[in-house]
């Protein structure tokens, strides 16, 4: 026997039975909190450097931002925007004839309804040895189909009628049962699907809005708190939409002992807060930069006169200008010059007239440059040959330098 035939018969490869486990966690959210934490983790390693005030700025951008980023994932993709639990007594299967005391939660997202029923073990009954955890998800993205369970019927339609030849037990059935009627005021699946296309979409679009944001605080600040405020705004909409249009009638679905009904969720209240912070932070560096316009660059890493563009004035010019915004002044003041000379330009100057520069702030995006490290000024060397000394030590100076040359 050698070791690759151990535990094998007839030279086939080993096969074992499907070992069959509960779903505990939604992989899809666990996925997204992985990637947040990789790319967490990625930028913090190459964040120690000697500047530290820089570093404490660079850290609170980047945590802010993708704790954002991850918050409107989750928000979007997450299963928990109305959720119901009770405990019941309640049939198990069809045929069986036999009742236990369950564990029934339902969970509503904005792409499916996800039951879970659970049940202990009951000494002397007749499912003594049997295992009772299951967690099953029906999905409605997005057609509602025809009438029916057929080939063109919608999805939920298809995923309940395939459950009911699995034999799942009754009562994930009968909660699945209210969502698949579409007719009379039964339309629960109707409205809750209907309700979630319009919330994905408003959810989807302030993704690259947050992405936006990002490019835009590296160029022209102001444009990315507005974009900002526009991803705060879409996922508040999300919210509005979504109770808006989710279901005339509170859904209610009666058992034995208990009856479930629903209420929002942490998905729900996750968007919402989101929402909220990104459209006051989005006032907050608005109303920053437009007050402490250098302190708020120095925050995002950018050089503060990247932000304006440079304008040579003649005071009637000046004057014109304040006038036009309404007697503000919105330019800084440099220096004055005195009448040009050149005969470059197009436009020509009295030379009575005196010139003014002024920074103006910018209106058009610029990618921004970073603030230049502070470098420390070294004392200039000394390379005066000396005038004065024997051959010997000249050939000595003059290799000496080469060899600082060739390093």
């Amino acid at each position: 026997m050698t070791w690759f035939s151990l535990g094998r018969s007839e030279g086939f490869p080993t096969q074992y039975d499907p070992h069959h486990t509960p779903v505990t966690v939604d992989v899809l959210e666990a996925g997204f909190i992985c990637a947040f934490l990789i790319l967490v983790v990625c930028f913090f390693i190459s964040l120690p450097s000697p500047r530290l005030k820089n570093n404490a700025y660079l850290f609170i951008r980047i945590s802010v931002s993708l704790l954002i980023g991850l918050f409107i994932m989750l928000s979007n993709f997450g299963q928990e925007w109305e959720v119901g639990h009770i405990l019941t007594k309640t049939p198990y299967r069809v045929g069986t004839g036999h009742e236990i005391n369950a564990s029934i939660g339902i969970k509503i997202g904005l792409r499916s309804v996800n039951v879970t029923l659970k049940s202990d073990h009951e000494a002397g009954s007749p499912l003594e040895n049997e295992i009772i955890n299951y967690n099953e998800r029906f999905e409605w993205t997005w057609d509602q189909g025809r009438f029916g369970f057929g080939p063109y019927a919608g999805h939920l339609q298809q995923q309940f009628r395939e459950a009911q030849y699995k034999g799942l037990p009754l009562p994930i059935l009968w909660i699945v049962d209210y969502f698949v009627i579409d007719g009379e005021g039964f339309r629960y699946g109707r409205f809750y699907r209907t309700a979630g296309w319009y919330t994905h979409i408003l959810i989807w679009t302030a993704f690259p809005c947050w992405l936006l944001a990002n490019i835009l605080f590296r160029s022209v600040i102001r444009y990315g708190a507005f974009y900002l405020g526009i991803c705060g705004g879409l996922m508040i909409l999300g919210n509005i939409i979504w109770s808006s249009i989710r279901n005339p009638n509170p859904l209610v679905i009666p058992f034995e002992n208990a009856i479930i009904t629903t209420k929002l969720g942490f998905s729900y209240w996750l968007t919402l807060v989101t929402g909220i912070v990104c459209v006051i932070l989005s006032i907050v560096i608005l109303i920053c930069e437009a007050k402490y316009d250098t302190a708020v660059s120095i925050f995002f890493g950018i050089d503060p006169l990247t932000c304006f563009d440079e304008y040579v004035l003649t005071q009637k010019e000046l004057e014109v200008l304040r006038k036009k915004d309404g007697g503000k002044d919105n330019m800084m003041s440099l220096s004055e010059m005195g009448a040009s000379t050149s005969t470059a330009d197009t436009q020509p100057v009295e030379p009575s007239v005196t010139q003014t520069v002024y920074l103006k702030r910018k209106s058009t995006i610029h990618i921004g440059k970073a603030v230049p490290k502070i470098r420390r000024i070294l004392p200039p060397k000394d390379d005066e040959q000396p005038l004065y000394g024997n051959m010997e030590t000249i050939r000595e100076y003059e290799s000496r330098q080469d060899r600082s040359v060739l390093s």
